[in-house]
């Protein structure tokens, strides 16, 4: 009975307490604390778990293990050094003189946008320290292959003596016909072999690829510039598909006097549903009368719509720079009573399925009066 009791007391005192090892007096700060003095009066160092790179890469490592310490002994990699796992892969912390330096791979940039129709995906890389005689094989994989004609990760062979090499059409991205929405894929670097030394992981391990979705029908559907008195509800309508996250998109508001930027409005949150998975989204904008453009742009800077009221504009900046204005067939030259707007009708889902009407009161946010989605 003693002898459990016993037990049972250094078992409490062991779990909260802190560790010493040389030391009856460790910090209050620590968990564990190693004092170099050793009980014969000497001083010893601390000896990190010693690995191969072949050892090292059994270690079953994953995103819970940051901070990972290892000390790399590999005489055939000639590398030599301590390493840390920061939850993707090992990175150096320091190499000792002795070392071969590895090689090192990262991605050149970490972020791009790329339209949904452009199919195949170009990804470059930066290597430090090249082998002059060694080629380095990598492996590249993505978060989800859903958008990608591959469903598995794929490897890449960069020749010897590279600094930076362009890998073409690692992937191809689906060109379907579903509405999507955008979305962004993550590829990442999760193996190195050959190369210099034990290659390594650079920093730049990940890059993340924005895939604007073709599919997405969006138009500009209402415009009000101008009424009796002054002006009231100056704004921008824009129509499309329903459900899909319009970030990225944009209106660019054009001087007709010299076609310069007036003002830029970003597009957030996404159309409602109001009909056959169609609806409209209203921009508040202060327009001014006279002649005036409105640029509806995509994420990538490319101009979907540039339409004008009163006169016909060519851009001279911004993303439209260059281009000419379609002028809209009617305008309110002749301005409104308060309430009323220019407005697409008719029936259809796509901006060329409707006609512009003038003199309709507003339907701010909702669909227009003599409109029908299908």
């Amino acid at each position: 009975m003693r002898r459990i009791l016993f037990l049972f007391f250094i078992g409490t005192y062991v779990v909260n307490a802190q560790v010493g090892i040389g030391t009856t007096n460790p910090s209050a700060s620590a968990m564990l604390e190693v004092s170099s003095l050793s009980s014969d009066g000497s001083y010893k160092g601390f000896m990190p778990p010693r690995v191969t790179v072949v050892q090292r890469d059994l270690i079953r490592a994953d995103e819970s293990d940051l901070g990972l310490l290892i000390f790399v002994s590999d005489p055939v990699a000639s590398i030599y050094g301590l390493q840390v796992w920061n939850g993707v892969f090992w990175e150096n912390v320091h190499l000792l003189q002795n070392s071969i330096q590895p090689t090192e791979v990262a991605f050149t940039s970490t972020s791009r946008d790329q339209i949904e129709n452009s199919g195949a995906i170009d990804l470059e890389f930066n290597i430090t320290n090249p082998s002059l005689t060694a080629p380095i094989n990598i492996t590249i994989s993505a978060s989800a292959y859903n958008d990608l004609d591959e469903s598995l990760a794929q490897v890449v062979t960069i020749p010897a003596a590279t600094s930076v090499f362009n890998a073409s059409s690692i992937f191809r991205i689906t060109n379907d016909d579903l509405v999507e929405g955008n979305e962004v894929i993550n590829f990442s670097i999760t193996n190195v072999s050959g190369g210099s030394g034990a290659p390594t992981i650079g920093i730049n391990s990940s890059f993340l690829l924005m895939v604007i979705d073709d599919d997405i029908k969006v138009w500009i559907n209402e415009i009000h510039y101008d009424n009796i008195g002054g002006d009231i509800d100056e704004r921008v309508e824009i129509a499309g598909s329903a459900g899909v996250d319009l970030t990225g998109y944009s209106i660019v508001h054009y001087n007709g006097a010299n076609g310069a930027v007036i003002s830029t409005s970003n597009i957030t949150g996404s159309i409602p549903d109001q009909q056959a998975g169609l609806g409209t989204l209203n921009i508040n904008i202060p327009l001014q009368n006279d002649i005036e453009g409105i640029a509806l742009v995509d994420p990538l800077g490319g101009v979907i719509q540039f339409l004008s009221y009163e006169g016909v504009i060519t851009a001279t900046a911004g993303p439209a720079n260059g281009m000419t204005s379609i002028q809209l067939p009617l305008d309110e030259t002749i301005a409104p009573e308060i309430g009323f707007s220019l407005q697409l009708v008719g029936a259809g889902n796509q901006y060329s399925d409707f006609i512009w009407a003038a003199g309709i009161a507003n339907s701010i946010g909702q669909i227009n009066l003599g409109q029908i989605f299908n």
